[in-house]
C-alpha cells in the first residue's frame, strides 16, 4: 500500500492523517504541486488531494488542476480510491461533472448530520463537529451520492465510485489550526482565540472520527 498526497500549499498537509499512516506503518509520499506544478500520482494505491487557496475552477491560472481533473477521472474509472479535503473535493465533483463556484465562508467549528450510512462512513456519528475553511461550493456530480449535509453550505461529504469528498477538515492539529488562523487577515484576535478555545473541546473527538475515516477510506 503507497499514499500519495497532493499538496497545493505549504500550510496545508496531511496533518493529523500523517500521524495515522506513520503510526500503521503505511508508506506516504507528497506531491507538493505548488512548487513542480506536476501531478504524477498515479503510482499510488491511495490517492488523498488536499486543500489550498485557489478554486477548483482556475486552471487557467493553476494548469495542474486540470492534470488532476484527469487523475480523478483516471482513478474512478480504475477504481483507485481518492480523498479529496475541500479544494480536493471540489476538485472530485468537477472532475465528474459537478460545478464548483464562489458561495458562502465557513471558517471555525461547524456540524455535519450524516444523510446515507455508507461504507466510507461507516463508524461515523449521525452529527459531527467538523473544522471549516473554505469559500466555495460544489454541486453534486451525477451518479455520486451525499453523505453528509451542513445547514449553511448543503454538500459537505459526497461518493462516487471509490472517491469520497469531504468539504470539511478532519485532518486538523491544534498546532495547525493555529497556522491557518496567522494567514487569515479577515478576522480579529478575539475571532481567533474563540476558535482556538473550540478547537481545545472539539478536536479530540473529530480525530476519533478521522482515524475511522481514514480505515474506512484505506480498506476501499
Amino acid at each position: 500500500m503507497k499514499v500519495v498526497a497532493i499538496q497545493h500549499s505549504p500550510i496545508e498537509p496531511l496533518g493529523y492523517i500523517e500521524e495515522i499512516l506513520e503510526e500503521r506503518g503505511i508508506a506516504f509520499d507528497y506531491e507538493k504541486v505548488y512548487e513542480t506544478n506536476e501531478v504524477k500520482a498515479r503510482y499510488a494505491s491511495h490517492i488523498i488531494i488536499l486543500g489550498g487557496p485557489m478554486g477548483a475552477y482556475e486552471e487557467d491560472i493553476y494548469p495542474f488542476l486540470s492534470e488532476e481533473k484527469n487523475l480523478i477521472r483516471e482513478a474512478i474509472k480504475n477504481n483507485v480510491p481518492i480523498l479529496g479535503i475541500c479544494l480536493g473535493a471540489q476538485l472530485i465533483a468537477s472532475a465528474m461533472g459537478g460545478k464548483v463556484y464562489p458561495y458562502k465562508k465557513e471558517l471555525g467549528w461547524y456540524e455535519v448530520k450524516k444523510v446515507e450510512d455508507d461504507e466510507a462512513v461507516k463508524g461515523l456519528p449521525d452529527k459531527l463537529k467538523v473544522f471549516q475553511w473554505h469559500n466555495d461550493t460544489f454541486d453534486l456530480p451525477n451518479d455520486s451520492k451525499l453523505l453528509y449535509e451542513g445547514d449553511l453550505v448543503k454538500n459537505q461529504a459526497f461518493r462516487i465510485g471509490k472517491a469520497i469528498g469531504l468539504q470539511f477538515h478532519l485532518e486538523m492539529t491544534l498546532d495547525l489550526i493555529k497556522t491557518w488562523l496567522k494567514h487569515e487577515k479577515g478576522m480579529s484576535e478575539e475571532e481567533k482565540s474563540k476558535i482556538i478555545e473550540e478547537s481545545e473541546i472539539f478536536l479530540p473527538e473529530m480525530q476519533k472520527c478521522c482515524k475511522i475515516l481514514l480505515e474506512n477510506f484505506l480498506k476501499l
